[in-house]
């Protein structure tokens, strides 16, 4: 597997010096949320000793972070910036084992993810404040929040979106590619194209896909760099320990006091006075609470655990988006990011020149993710799938006008190892479920740190599931087709469908076809061998939540809406873990506004103004 491993050396933790002592506040993690709720509780009241400890490296000034183009050098072999997680066999994979990487550096996923640009919808956040008894986190509630985060550099001053947050989004980097893309879904799908479809309310649109990418700098705009990293400049009672792995939290009765870590080998104690934040991510921080003795007392007993508190949501759902990848070959003329997603390294270096004498210009000023939309089907497109999917869809789709079923998405180069296709131009497009039927559960087996978890994926467990992705399969292959630069399908990332096939997998060298062409007509054989594909590639989308969900107790909750976890005193969980459901969209931008708000709640119990 070629990746870019030369980059992994320049990613290498400052001299750290080994932190035990007194606090006010103690971040267990120091990802997205965290970056930004100890940013602004740092900057209101610098008085406030805290304390983040970070499992991963630092940063700050790292090549393969700030820029946008060789993001995927984090997923090389041995990569320090990643923590690669292996699943349970999955059931209705076939027993395949799914991988999930998560951020292990400071800023978490924000340092090393494909910086893709993505809100929620009004109605994922209206249904945590209302469905899930939250006060305080509805769309309306959390929007000023969104603006306070970002600066968002395409539209300045929308009515939708912030104009002066330490977060940049932008367009990015646009090749002929992604033009041409939208231009063919103008002319082929009547859904249309918007300026923006990121206001928490319009879907069904194609758009120039933004990206968390500072245009004026053409550099990564990540969590560490924008509010942490900062604030560490001019506060010395804010305490960064990196490559720190926290055991437990410490507890006086149910109420935290502090935690133990480890680094370097040694275990060392810190103490909170006031609270201790887990903020570790999904992965992380319902295993610290479980290792901490807090959830269901049958999974603590098989790990060795005493039980503190009787808390059974602990890690009991988890989700993600699927993710379905098909591929295809394009003109050699094309401008792609295969060349620093393969590892040329002599294409590498003549780009990063360019990117560095240009000011941050180029295509490494892109994660080449260039167009896409939230798709919602026609009456015409759900009239042609399965009674159950009918029902499913009309009552959670059809009265919902900001829901998409699936996000689609053109890029400008193959997302993923190029060992087969040499120096190939390749575009990979992408079909990600937004809300999945499907869901899985996350537990420790034991108090060790380094042992894998009991970890359920639960991809395609639902058959509602499968079929999304199999419509969604045959849709996207029509627009990809119609490119102009489309020059045939890789065999690899497409199914195999049975001889004589009208639908056959049509290999290079082809041209695309018109616009007026018709769609591909499928038989049951070929839906079968769409299923096997899905079921042989179907994979994470990095964007794991809800195993410490902000609901009622009484409903698996593990948290109330000012994230304290229940049974306890002085802890709170602040992270992608509290989502109660999922959201329709990347989860980059509400693991950011999770922070914004968490620093509200926090503020407001310490009496402190932001």
């Amino acid at each position: 597997m070629k990746f870019l491993t030369f980059l992994l050396a320049t990613v290498t933790a400052a001299a750290a010096s080994t932190v035990t002592g007194d606090y006010d506040l103690i971040f267990v993690g120091g990802g997205f949320a965290a970056c930004v709720t100890a940013a602004r509780l740092g900057t209101a009241d610098p008085k406030l000793k805290i304390l983040i400890v970070e499992s991963g490296p630092h940063t700050e000034n790292v090549e393969q972070v700030y820029v946008p183009g060789i993001y995927l050098s984090h997923m090389a072999p041995g990569s320090t910036t990643q923590t690669f997680h292996f699943s349970n066999p999955v059931e209705h994979l076939g027993g395949r084992v799914a991988m999930v990487p998560t951020g292990h550096a400071v800023g978490g996923g924000s340092a090393v993810n494909s910086m893709i640009y993505a809100r929620g919808s009004a109605s994922d956040f209206d249904e945590w404040k209302n469905v899930y008894q939250n006060p305080g986190w509805g769309a309306s509630d959390l929007k000023p929040l969104m603006e306070k985060l970002e600066t968002y550099q395409p539209a300045p001053g929308s009515p939708s979106h912030g104009s002066s947050g330490p977060m940049k989004g932008s367009i990015g980097n646009t090749t002929l590619f992604g033009l041409q893309a939208l231009e063919v879904a103008k002319q082929y799908d009547p859904r249309g194209f918007a300026a923006d479809t990121n206001d928490l309310k319009t879907v069904d649109k194609w758009v120039l896909w933004p990206k968390w990418v500072d245009e004026t700098t053409g550099r990564r705009s990540d969590a560490a760099s924008a509010f942490l990293y900062p604030l560490l400049k001019k506060n010395k009672n804010v305490v960064l320990e990196v490559d720190s792995n926290v055991n437990r939290v410490l507890f006086s009765g149910t109420k935290a006091t502090g935690v133990e870590y480890v680094h370097a080998g040694t275990t060392y104690t810190a103490n909170a006075s006031k609270l201790v934040i887990l903020a570790a991510g999904t992965l992380g921080s319902s295993a610290v609470l479980e290792r901490s003795g807090v959830g269901a007392p049958s999974v603590l007993s098989k790990a060795g655990v005493k039980v503190l508190v009787n808390l059974p949501g602990v890690g009991a759902d988890y989700q993600d988006h699927q993710l379905l990848k098909q591929a295809v070959y394009l003109d050699d003329s094309a401008e792609t990011l295969d060349f620093a997603h393969g590892g040329n390294l002599a294409q590498i270096g003549a780009y990063m020149q360019q990117w560095y004498a240009t000011g941050g210009k180029g295509i490494l000023a892109s994660n080449g993710i260039e167009t896409g939309i939230k798709y919602k089907l026609s009456k015409k497109e759900l009239s042609t799938l399965s009674p159950s999917f009918q029902k499913f869809y009309a009552q959670k789709f059809t009265s919902k006008s900001d829901k998409g079923l699936v996000w689609i998405a053109g890029s400008a180069g193959l997302l993923g190892p190029h060992d087969e296709f040499g120096d190939a131009k390749l575009s990979m497009w992408c079909s990600m479920l937004l809300y999945p039927e499907s869901h899985g559960h996350l537990h420790i087996r034991s108090t060790n740190t380094s042992e894998p978890l009991d970890f359920d994926v639960g991809f395609l467990r639902s058959p509602l599931d499968l079929e999304a992705l199999r419509h969604s399969y045959k849709r996207t292959r029509e627009y990809a087709r119609r490119h102009p630069l489309y020059r045939g399908e890789v065999h690899q990332l497409n199914p195999a469908f049975p001889a004589g096939s009208l639908a056959s997998v049509a290999l290079p060298p082809q041209s695309p076809i018109a616009i007026e062409a018709p769609d591909f007509t499928y038989t049951a054989a070929d839906d079968a061998a769409i299923d096997q594909f899905i079921k042989d590639t179907v994979s994470t989308t990095w964007h794991s939540m809800s195993t410490n969900a902000m609901k009622p107790r009484d409903r698996g909750g593990v948290v109330d809406y000012k994230l304290n976890v229940y049974g306890t005193k002085n802890l709170k969980v602040a992270d992608l873990s509290i989502s109660p459901s999922n959201i329709g969209a990347n989860s980059g931008a509400t693991a950011g506004v999770i922070g914004e708000k968490a620093a509200v709640i926090i503020a407001k119990e310490l009496g402190i103004t932001l």
